[in-house]
């Protein structure tokens, strides 16, 4: 009955994606999370001060702290061949292809 197939872990934050590879990023993330924390604190407002503050830690964690980037992908590019685009732009009777 249970199920034998790893389970990807589950995140909050997808540090895959490349809007999260530049620092200033994560760091503006941050900052604007920790202002929304010290407003909430300031407001006396306890328990969404709890909640921003924690929202504060896990990201400064997750985007500070543990980050890493992932590997560049290159995009493969392959060869063009000069007789193949000549046979594209024109048919046999001389007119062009659409």
């Amino acid at each position: 009955m249970t199920d034998t197939k790893p389970k990807t872990p589950f995140y909050l934050i997808d540090t895959d994606a490349d809007f999260y590879r530049p620092i200033g990023v994560r760091v503006a993330i941050c900052v604007s999370v920790a202002l929304w924390a010290a407003l909430e604190i300031w407001n006396r407002d306890g328990f969404w001060g709890v909640l921003s503050g924690a929202a504060f830690l896990y990201c400064t964690y997750v985007l500070l702290i543990r980050y890493n980037p992932p590997p560049k992908v290159e995009p493969v590019v392959r060869p063009e061949d000069p007789e193949e685009d000549e046979a594209e732009e024109t048919s046999p009777d001389g007119d062009r292809k659409v």
